[in-house]
């Protein structure tokens, strides 16, 4: 079990940066969505580095995944703006797919260190 979580964090948090590549690739001149990925995926590592070696309840494990899922998405969306995608919801759908990503990796990554509580 703890080898099926493990892989399935490597493969949700690894999924924004493969998307914005693909989509980078498939346009040829089109980087938003990559530096979107980007910056959500750095916020991401940096609330996950901050509890690095910390027993977490199940609670605690899902209020971090939503304030990934919030806090990214919000990223995401203002560099996506930034860089001049102006269809409001595609811009917000693509942060959202984004951050979910990244949100369940944070969760794969919580169960896959120990078994919480």
């Amino acid at each position: 079990m703890i080898g099926l979580s493990r892989l399935a964090a490597i493969l949700f948090g690894a999924a924004p940066i493969g998307f914005g590549l693909f989509r980078a690739a498939q346009t040829g001149s089109d980087f938003r969505m990559f530096w979107m990925a980007l910056a959500a995926t750095i916020f991401t590592l940096g609330v996950m580095a901050a509890s690095i070696g910390r027993r977490r309840t199940r609670h605690s494990i899902y209020t971090q995944a939503i304030i990934i899922l919030v806090v990214s998405m919000l990223t995401a969306g203002a560099v996506g703006f930034f860089l001049g995608a102006r269809a409001a919801f595609g811009l917000w759908a693509v942060a959202f797919v984004l951050s979910s990503c990244l949100a369940a990796c944070s969760v794969f990554v919580a169960l896959s260190r120990s078994s919480p509580g």
